[in-house]
């Protein structure tokens, strides 16, 4: 499991064990399952403690390679005309200069007394968070952490951006953790090597969050990525097992779906998910804000039938 020194996964070994075809429910359950430990519940909130500590151990590692203070410029391009042609999908010559995002955030409301609210930035703003994902893949933090010191870009108020599912982004700590969870959980159940991960219906649920189309993906790049480089999607991002007509509601798709038979490219993906966490987190702080982390990984862990 990967950051098995700093996490204990030996927690998740002991309280959850794979069952396949529980008739207990309709229709009949496979997945993991509680092992119902008498101190299942402060076992599992340790384990929350450490994989949050862990998160945050290697965040003040990494925030201390940067200085502590950048002087924000008042205009000027955010990052290379290489890294833009790289994403065209998410980068253009407008978002890429800092003056489009102070203007963007100016109010032109003001209140009683005359006074401009303060600069923010709403739902209309999608592609700027995406913009912030992608910069958080490319680990371009210098230039993510002057803007939230910058006083005319709110890049706090793009973390949560939402109108009916949410778009912002904190996806990119959802989603990461979503992952890392469900694959690491499936290493420490011992159904990474046979397989058996991709039965329950929360594979597929993983699958549809990392890869299908949704409003402001740029959170997915990491993940298209790998499943792309496993062979799940083709050059074109589709399903091979959709290609092939086989039907994933009823767990058809055999090999189709497995990305665990490149042990080395799912570490490797591991690592690249822990990467945006912490990141994620070295930004947050510096926008004056707490990452809930323990309240999302007790979200990924496996259900407790």
């Amino acid at each position: 499991m990967h950051q098995g020194h700093n996490i204990p996964w030996d927690i998740i070994t002991s309280n959850f064990k794979f069952i396949r075809e529980d008739k207990r429910f309709t229709p009949a359950y496979s997945g993991l399952a509680s092992t119902d430990r008498p101190n299942s519940a402060q076992e599992l909130a340790h384990f929350k403690r450490k994989f949050a500590k862990a998160i945050a151990i290697f965040s003040e590692t990494e925030r201390a390679k940067y200085p502590q203070k950048i002087a924000p410029p008042q205009s000027g391009l955010l990052f290379s005309d290489e890294l833009r042609d790289k994403y065209p999908d998410y980068l253009d010559e407008r978002n890429q200069r800092l003056e489009h995002w102070v203007k963007r955030a100016r109010s032109s409301h003001t209140d009683e007394d005359g006074n401009p609210y303060p600069p923010s930035y709403y739902t209309g703003e999608g592609d700027l968070a995406d913009v912030v994902k992608v910069l958080l893949f490319e680990n371009q933090m210098e230039t993510l952490l002057m803007l939230a010191q910058h006083s005319d870009v709110p890049i706090r108020c793009l973390n949560n951006l939402t109108w009916g599912h949410h778009f912002g982004f904190s996806r990119v700590m959802e989603s990461a953790v979503h992952a890392y969870m469900y694959f690491n959980c499936a290493e420490a159940t011992n159904t990474l090597e046979n397989g058996q991960y991709a039965i329950p219906r929360s594979y597929s649920r993983l699958l549809e969050e990392i890869s299908w189309s949704m409003d402001y993906p740029a959170q997915q790049i990491p993940h298209l990525n790998f499943l792309r480089a496993c062979g799940v999607l083709d050059e074109n991002g589709q399903y091979k097992a959709e290609r092939r007509n086989l039907d994933g509601r009823t767990r058809n798709w055999a090999e189709e779906i497995y990305v665990h038979k490149d042990y080395g490219l799912l570490k490797e993906y591991m690592k690249t998910l822990f990467e945006q966490m912490y990141r994620y987190d070295i930004l947050m702080r510096e926008c004056g804000l707490e990452p809930e982390w323990e309240e999302e990984i007790g979200y990924s862990l496996p259900q407790k039938y």
